[in-house]
Order: structure tokens, then sequence, then C-alpha cells
């Protein structure tokens, strides 16, 4: 019994053999053994089948309709080497269907049952800019109630069909299911063709061979004139004559099947009785009428019918078809089904037409089509027929009750589409309006930092800011990458990015839009693919909008790589690995979610060492960590990817791509060397002179591709800058491309020029071709019997000239490497990535991601695990709500997309498909046990592995709170401007005063680290500010124990610190609390639970404590016996 991708069970004596591949029936093991349809291509060296792979794939993303046979996975099994490709498994066809039948089936139910889902499958394809390309029965399955349109391997997306004639891969359709002519091959007209000529068969009692039966067919349809006349155009020779596409021809099916509905179709009356309440309630309007006989005309011909929503008793609102509210031109009824037959008006109420509007124009309004029915409260004279109308009301209502809750789940599921669409779009505005620039003089300098002068104050929301410094008198320049990491009035200091740019004494500041526009175009790219189900698993859609649809997972025993992991850890582990959509994983601080990433990864790998594994966060030193651990864990291809090498971590920058891409071609280098030599010394040349002559081999071929990119440029203008933005892309590439060649020319002809040296060979400064070739014929020899070698050596030197151009090595390097990782937008700063697609996702820290950021990474997998936490930092604000017009004009929901997608999976999935990690090691006990009681309810366990030797600290010195409350100057310092970051120059001074008492502690012995070096020490603070007050405070200590690092806790998430000191900064007479409430509990979360070994939060406890919020109750933790302690400065 084969098992593809480990998975998919081949059932015995299913297998069919075809031009394109095989299929085959077969068990999902990993989905409780439902059966699938299996199709496998040949995964050779041939392109052919990986086209049509690729093809089929490519199509089945793009669709989502219940009529197309949509794609459940797909892949590469490297073990039997081949491509598959998984379906529903449908066992019959459309021509296994027919033929139950004695004869062909009439038009009308043939219409209902085959023409027109078929047609609105194509409909759907053709607005996607999908050709299918090979329509006939056989490609039509039939799953007991509907057609299903499959096998669009053959297709094309229509924007990349470059003519008429283009073929497809795997033969060509034939007739007759293909027309005669070659024309229409490349359009939307061939599939009319194809479907006709299906439609024609199903209506036919004669096999259809060839085109000679299309015409026989045609003379025997029977079929209504209308029909006929619609076949025989789309079956016409000429393409022109043909309908445009399949929404045409889906528009001119559905206006022929109600034509011929509404021909046969009988009125009904529907029969009611008046109660006495509607009864006086006619009379009062016509007094001088019978309410019976008024009825009739105050309803008109054209009602609706809005069944009553009532509250359930889970609070929910329901429709209930039982009763409804009956809508006419003038009269409005309350009716309700008094048993199955009968129906009573409970009241009427009679007024003006518009009054009546706001029904009329509910969407969850029902039609009553007056052709089909009519009403009345006379006595029936036919009850019979009265019970039947009554009935058919009944079901009609009750169709349309359970149509309003699909329609409201699929309204639901829109409404969040068009939220994220919304928010994009709002960023994408704004983009176009922010520059903010800041004139600037540079008035000194110390290595790459630059102090700069504006004229006017400049605001202190710069601070930390990327900008580019451009010349003021040249604003089209690219400008220089800087960093703002001072600010005080008119002075700044700024901190150039880049070492080969100088930075434009006289210029202007402004932001670099560049990374946030990108950033927004990839968001768009993913939530379109979402939208329409293109992404790497469509049903991804469902899963994103619809979390309870998720399939929980069946857990895969492991055997640990990871020393005592947590039994919490191996059982999130198991799952994860078990899980075939989502699963997610909540993980408090200190829990080890970089642990179970590791061994998730790992244990994945050993399991599917064919899969890839597509590792992003928000954070870079999330990244860092894991990449890291990773790959001291033995998974070494692993690359790290970055836009922004300086923003990764030292002990990861090996990963780098950069970095590896080297070491790779360093590798091939030295492989091609070694097997130069060994031909050499049997032709008796000297390993040294065969080294020099590859090297010089390879500087000739990068001679030639400078030469080649310079051709290709034509007439250099004065234009034709790098930095001139109004460059055409197309341009700027074949730019970048020369002078990216030229200068690996040089770097080429200079290594040359020294190794040639060392063997006393004499080169120019610049060596041109011939001289190059000279060289190599002084070191080989011309004899023909080193002519093999010369020939080996040129096709080397090419091949590694290639490999320094990036476009050509990353293509080749990265399928090689098993995990990729980077941030959730960084990652695809990298094109050739953006080829790629991931078999598994892991997101860490996505409780920080906005929902477009996270669909940018699992839009390109196709299965996925988040690790996150919901208590700790949010998403970052979005810049966009503090514009309030374009908060108005795109309608905006702040409160919504102040939840990440984290949050909303983590509410509305499956209780089997998330977890949390409760067992933390990074903080003390009595530090574990504040965060626990006070953001996790007491549910985290505690086993620390303590930084510091417990015998070095006091264990009352652990938690304490110094506080200030006894102070009379205790306050914050007052703000200049509305907005300013706000400060506290007390705290900051009792700060500095506590860094040194931990300095005498260090240096008389006391507080020591088990590893040995300085003790780590984070003093986190909520404001930028207060960062600066504290700096100032510190400057003069000499803290030679310590390794200190103040920052703001927003920048803190996933560090830790053997120390943390809090500084709560806010103390005022307006009970302001700014970052210390409720809303922003995630904060003192995260600012709390840095510490390892001691926590120490200084700062006015009395005022902490004045309002309910995390500090009030962190602050109550603490006082109570035995836990912390509370210290008065």
């Amino acid at each position: 019994m084969r098992i593809i991708a480990g998975r998919y069970a081949e059932i015995a004596n299913t297998r069919r053999v075809g031009g394109q591949g095989e299929v085959f029936q077969a068990t999902d093991l990993h989905q409780g053994g439902r059966m699938v349809a299996v199709k496998l291509l040949p995964a050779s060296a041939d392109d052919i089948y990986r086209i049509y792979f690729e093809r089929s794939t490519a199509a089945n993303r793009k669709l989502n309709h219940p009529n197309v046979a949509a794609l459940l996975d797909s892949g590469v099994d490297d073990g039997i080497g081949a491509y598959y490709l998984v379906m529903e498994w449908v066992p019959e066809t459309l021509s296994s269907w027919l033929s139950t039948f004695d004869e062909p089936p009439g038009w009308d139910d043939l219409a209902e049952a085959v023409a027109l889902p078929l047609a609105s499958a194509l409909a759907h394809s053709h607005s996607l800019a999908v050709l299918h390309r090979d329509i006939k029965p056989t490609n039509v399955l039939w799953d007991g109630t509907a057609p299903i349109l499959t096998d669009f391997a053959l297709s094309k997306i229509k924007d990349q069909v470059a003519a008429a004639q283009d073929a497809t891969v795997v033969g060509s359709t034939n007739a007759p299911w293909a027309p005669p002519d070659h024309a229409s091959r490349g359009s939307t007209r061939f599939d009319v063709y194809g479907l006709a000529a299906t439609l024609l068969q199903c209506v036919t009692d004669s096999p259809i061979r060839d085109f000679p039966d299309i015409a026989k067919a045609l003379a025997g349809a029977d079929v209504p004139p209308d029909v006929l006349d619609l076949l025989s155009r789309s079956l016409d020779p000429e393409p022109s004559r043909r309908p445009a596409d399949g929404q045409v021809m889906l528009v001119e099916l559905q206006a022929i099947h109600e034509a011929r509905l509404s021909r046969w179709r009988k009125q009904k009356t529907i029969v009611f009785e008046l109660s006495n309440t509607a009864r006086r309630a006619l009379e009062e309007e016509s007094p001088d009428r019978r309410p019976e006989s008024a009825v009739p005309g105050l309803l008109g011909d054209g009602t609706v019918v809005l069944p009553r929503l009532e509250t359930g008793a889970d609070g929910k609102s329901y429709y209930n078809a039982e009763g409804f509210r009956l809508i006419g031109d003038r009269l409005e009824l309350g009716m309700v089904f008094t048993d199955q037959y009968r129906l009573l008006a409970k009241w009427a109420k009679v007024t003006d037409f518009e009054a009546l509007e706001r029904f009329r124009a509910n969407e969850d309004a029902v039609p009553i089509d007056a052709r089909d029915f009519a009403w009345s409260a006379e006595r029936p004279a036919n009850p019979k027929q009265a019970a039947q109308a009554a009935l058919e009301l009944r079901t009609l209502l009750s169709k349309a009750v359970q149509d309003f809750s699909d329609r409201f789940g699929e309204r639901f599921k829109q409404a969040r589409l068009n939220s994220w669409s919304q928010l994009i779009d709002a960023k994408e505005q704004l983009e176009k309006r922010l520059e903010e620039p800041i004139s600037y003089e540079v008035v000194g300098r110390s290595g790459m930092e630059f102090e700069l002068e504006s004229p006017a104050p400049v605001p202190p929301a710069v601070l930390d800011q990327e900008r580019v410094a451009r010349p003021d008198d040249d604003p089209t320049a690219r400008g220089v990458p800087v960093n703002v990491v001072d600010v005080a009035g008119t002075d700044l200091v700024v901190r150039a990015l880049q070492t080969t740019r100088d930075m434009p004494r006289h210029g202007v500041l402004v932001r670099d839009r560049r990374p946030s526009q990108a950033a927004i175009k990839r968001q768009k790219t993913a939530l379109a693919a979402l939208r329409e189900g293109s992404s790497a698993r469509p049903h991804l859609r469902e899963i994103v909008l619809d979390p309870e649809v998720a399939t929980a997972p069946d857990p895969v025993a492991f055997e640990p790589i990871t020393p005592d992991l947590d039994d919490d850890k191996i059982a999130a582990v198991a799952n994860a690995l078990g899980s075939e959509d989502i699963y997610l994983v909540e993980g408090p601080p200190g829990t080890g979610k970089t642990s179970f990433i590791c061994e998730l990864i790992n244990q994945y790998l050993r399991a599917r060492p064919g899969d890839k594994v597509l590792l992003v966060s928000q954070m870079h030193v999330a990244i860092d960590n894991a990449v890291t651990r990773l790959f001291d864990s033995g998974v070494a291809d692993v690359v790290r990817l970055s836009s922004r090498d300086d923003k990764v971590d030292p002990d990861a920058s090996h990963l780098l791509l950069a970095n590896k891409l080297s070491a790779w071609t360093a590798e091939i280098a030295k492989r091609a060397q070694n097997g130069l030599s060994v031909l050499a010394e049997r032709e008796g040349i000297e390993v040294e002179s065969v080294s020099l002559a590859l090297r010089a081999e390879e500087a000739r071929a990068a001679l030639r591709e400078a030469a080649d990119r310079r051709e290709a440029l034509g007439v250099l203008e004065p234009s034709d800058r790098l930095d001139n933005e109004d460059l055409p892309d197309d341009r700027a590439t074949m730019l970048a491309d020369y002078y990216r060649a030229s200068e690996r020319s040089e770097e080429a002809a200079a290594t040359v020029r020294m190794a040639a040296g060392r063997l006393g060979e004499e080169l120019s400064a610049e060596p041109t071709d011939s001289e190059l070739a000279s060289l190599i014929d002084r070191l080989v020899g011309t004899s023909p019997g080193h002519q093999r070698i010369r020939e080996l050596l040129q096709i080397q030197g090419d091949w590694l000239n290639s490999l320094t151009d990036p476009g050509a090595s990353e293509p080749l390097f990265l399928p090689t490497q098993r995990v990729v990782a980077g941030t959730c937008m960084g990652f695809l700063s990298n094109a050739k990535v953006q080829e790629m697609q991931f078999d598994l996702c892991i997101i860490d820290e996505a409780s920080r991601a906005t929902a477009s950021e996270l669909l940018v990474p699992m839009t390109r997998s196709k299965r996925w695990v988040m690790v996150g936490d919901p208590q700790q930092l949010p998403p970052m604000a979005e810049e966009v709500f503090e514009h309030k017009d374009l908060v108005d004009e795109f309608e905006l929901d702040k409160l919504f997309h102040n939840s990440s997608l984290f949050d909303i999976l983590l509410a509305e999935s499956p209780e089997a498909c998330r977890t949390r990690l409760t067992t933390q090691h990074r903080m003390a006990v009595p530090i574990g046990r504040l965060i626990s009681d006070t953001f996790y309810d007491g549910e985290l366990t505690h086993e620390p592995y303590p930084a510091l030797l417990p015998e070095s600290v006091e264990d009352n010195d652990r938690l304490v709170w110094f506080s200030t409350s006894r102070r009379a100057d205790r306050g914050e310092e007052p703000k200049r401007a509305r907005g300013e970051s706000s400060s506290n120059k007390t705290e900051a001074l009792e700060i500095a005063k506590l860094l040194a008492r931990l300095e005498g502690s260090t240096q008389q012995g006391g507080m020591r680290r088990i590893k040995g070096g300085p003790v780590s020490v984070l003093v986190l603070t909520g404001y930028r500010a207060q960062c600066l007050e504290i700096e100032r405070a510190i400057r003069r200590l000499n803290l030679t124990g310590l390794s200190v690092t103040v920052n703001t806790v927003d920048a803190v998430q996933g560090r830790e610190a053997d120390v943390v000191i809090f500084s709560v900064t806010r103390s005022n007479l307006t009970g302001d609390f700014g970052f210390l409430d409720e809303r922003y509990s995630g904060r003192i979360n995260v600012a709390l639970s840095r510490a390892r070994d001691v926590l120490w939060i200084v700062g006015d406890s009395e005022f902490a404590g004045s309002k309910e919020g995390p500090l009030g109750r962190a602050l109550t933790h603490i006082g109570r016996p035995g836990i912390g302690r509370i210290e008065y400065l």
C-alpha cells in the first residue's frame, strides 16, 4: 500500500492511469479516514509536469465555487518523486450519471441540474481570468446532486496567455470538445465551445466523437428553440459568433430558464383569518367596507414578508418562520401560523407607502412573487388548495430563515474582510500625506552620529523615528537613511544607517515612507489572496473568517530532543504536530515559547524532511532567539531574512541570507577547484596555477557580464542616477544591475591581480579580457592535451561568476533551506521568497501583529501554529487613528482593529485547537506568583532557573515597592505642551541610588551571577522622556559590576534581565494614570515580568493604588505578608 506525503493511503484497485499521470482513491490518515482523490505527476527534470502542476494549483487557489472541484492539498513527495494534488473523492462522472437514463433528460430538468451550475462555475472562473481549456463530459464529476467541474491543470491564468497559439502543457484538447479553429485557444470563447458541446451531449442519444457528430446532434436535439439557438452560436466555428465568455453564457441561460418557468406558473392563494384586533384596525380605515374585502387593495401586488426576530435563551437574536410581518402597499399585518396550514393576522396597521419602505429595504425581507401567490382574508373556495399554499409559504419562510443565518455568517465574514481592507486603504491614503520635513544644518559629528540644528523646535515624537536626510537643493535625491537618537528643542542627534554615503550638510529630514509603503502593498496582496481564495491553502479564508470550522488536532507521539521538556509543552507540540489547520498557543512570560517552537520544528522536520517551514515574528529579538536555538539544536538548514541586517542580533548574524549564501558559494567554489586540481595534477599542472587560472576565468566572466549590461543600457543620460526617484523601475533595475556587475568585475580583477603577484605574474591595474586570457595560457599551457581543462575552467568560471549575482544564486540556494525565518513583513523583502510556498508557518509574538500583518505569512503556507499572549502588549496602535478625517472617511472601527487576529482566533476557534503553557522558568517564585495572580488568575506554576546565586540575594529583597508617596517632591514634572511625554525627576534620582546600592553589593561580593560576569539590570518606564531623565541621573555612576539598559516597556517584550527596576513615573492631582490604567494592563505585565531574580518598583504607591488597575492589584499582592515588601523613601 502506497502512502503519499505520509498521509494519503492508496485504496487498492482504484488506480487509473491517464496522459497526465495517475489518479486513485485514497484515505486521509490525518482526517479520520475520509476519502479523497489523489492525482500524481512525475516530479522529473522535465518542466512539462512542473508547469502542469503549477497551473493546476494556481488555478484552484484562485477559484472558490460550489461547482468547481476544491483543491484540498498539494505538494511534492520526494520519496516517490511525484507531485501530488488532493481533491474530494467524487466517484461518479457526468457521463456515468447520464447513462442511468433510458433517454436524455428534458431540457428544463437538465437546465436546473447541470447547465446552470456548470455555466455558473465557468462564469466564476472567467471572472477571475482563469481559462479551463479542456471542458468535456469526462472532466465533469457528479456528486449525487450537482455537477463538479474539475481538472483545471490544462488551464492558464488569462493574463499569462501570451498568444492564441499558446499550447496546453500536455498535448492539446481534442475534437469535438475543442473548436476547430486555433484563434480562440487563449480566449474565453474556447471554453464556451467546450461547455456547449458538453451540454449538447447531455441531450443527445448518440455519442459525440467528432465535428460531424456536432452538426448531427444539433439537428436532432430535443430542446427549446431559444436553447438550440444558444447552443448553435456557442458551437459556431467562427469564435466571434460565440458568447464572449462564461458570464454572458450564464446570463443567456438564466433568461431562457426564467422565461420558461413563468409560462408554467400557476398563482396560488394564501388565505388567512383576521383577529378582532386586526378587523377593528381595518374598519377604522374603511368604515364603509368589510375588512376582508379591503385587504387586497391595501396590500397591492408587491408584498414582502419579514420573519419575526426573537431573542433566544443564549441571548442571541434569531429569526422565527412561525411568525412574520406582511408588508404591502399601505398595509402592515402581524401574521402567525396557528397550525401547519392556517394563518392568523393578529394585528393590522394602515399607513403610507413611504412609511413601509424601511421594511421593503430590509435585506432580510422575502419578496412574494405575485405570479406565484396572492393574499386573501376571505373564506377559501378550495380549502385543500389554500392549505397547500400555506404549506408552501411555510416552506419558503423556513428556507429563508436558514438563508438568513447563512447570509448573516457570510455578511459577518465580509464585514471582517471589509474592515481590514478599509484600514489598509486608509493607511495607503495616509502615506501620501506624511513626510513631515524638518530643516537642519550639521553642526557636529562623532563617528556615524551627527549633531544637527533646526531653525524651529523639533517635536519630541520624532525620537526613535527612521528618517531620510535629503539635500535641500535636490528634492529628487534618495538621501541618507538615519535614526533619530536624541531630541532637545532645536537640537537633535541622528545616527546614519549607511556608511557608504555622506550626510548632506544642509537639508531636510523626511520620514522614510518606502518601508511602510512596501508593507502596505504586501498586506493588500495578502488580503486579496485571502478574499479570492488564492492563498497557498484556500481553506485559510474559512478558518480566518469562521474559526469554528478548524479541525481538532490528532496528537502525535514523539520523543523530545529538548532535555526535561515540561508536560504542557509536550502536549502542545503533540497537538501542533497533529493539527491540519491552525493551532494556537498562549505563552505567558517565561513559559518557554522559544523551547516549544524549537522542539516543534525539530519534530516536524524529522517527520517531514522534505517540507518547508516559515518562522516569523513581529520582533527581531524573538526571531533571533529562535533561530539561534534552532541552529544549536542541530537544524543547520535555517536562513534568517532581514531587510536591515543591523537589526539582527550578532549571535544570529551567521544565519543571515548574505552570509549563508557566501558560505554556500564558497563551498561550491572550493569543490570546483578541488575537482579541477585533481585533473590538473594528472596533466602535470601545478595546483596553484589551476587555482589562479580559475579565478582569472571568473574575472573574465565578470568583465563580459559588465560589458553586456553596459551595452544593454545604451546611451547614459544625466537622469540615469539611482537616487533619481522619477527613474522608471525597469531603467533603475538595469542601472543597478550594471553598477553591481561593474563592482563585481573590479573586485574579481583585484583578487586575480593579488593572487598573480604571489606567483610572480604581473597584471595591469585594470586587466583586460585578452590580458587575463594570456595569463591563463601561461598558467595552463596551450597544448591540445590541456584543452579539456581549459574548457572546464571556462565553464566553472562562468558558473562561479553567475553565483555572485544574488538574482542567480538565491533561487538555487533558498530551496536548500528547510526553515526560512524573518519578521512578518521583512521576510518578503527578498523577491525570491515571494515565489515560495511553505508547508508550515509558525508565528511567534502573534498577539503583537495586526490582522493584515499576520495574513502576509499565513497566505503563503498550508498550515499554521500561532504563539502569543493577549495579556501582554497588543498590536502597535495604527498611526491612521490619529487622523480623524481618515477614520471618518473610511469608517474605521478602532475597537475592532485594536484586537489582534490572534485574539479573535483564540475566542472563536474550537477548544481543542488552543492551549496555554503554564510552567514558567524565568522568574523567581515571588515574582512569578505576582505575575500569575495579577494577570493569569493564578494558573502558572513556577520552576525557575535562577541567574543569580540564591544565597547572594536576600529573600525580602526580591520583590520590593520603593514608594515615594511620603515625599513632597513625588509628583511628575509639569508638561509644557499637550501630548508631551511624562517624566519624574525624583524617581530618576532614587533609581540612581538603587543602582549605586546594587553596584556596591556586587563589589562587596554580595549579588553574584551563577555563570559569572556583570549583573544585568533593565530599567523600564512607560515614557521616553523618563528614560532620558534616568539616563541623565545615572550618567556619572561607575557601574562596573552591572550591565544596565534603560528603555521603554514597548521595546523590551521578549527580553529579560537579572534585575528589573520599573519607574511608575505618574503622580499627579488630576488622577491621570496614562499608561498605568486598565487599558494598558499588557504594558505593566511586560514591564514586571522581564525580571529573573529581583523586581523593584519605584514610584507613588498611594497614587497607583487609588484607581482600579494592574499596578493597584500588584501593590495589593506585594503588600501581603510574606510575599514582598513596601519601603517608603
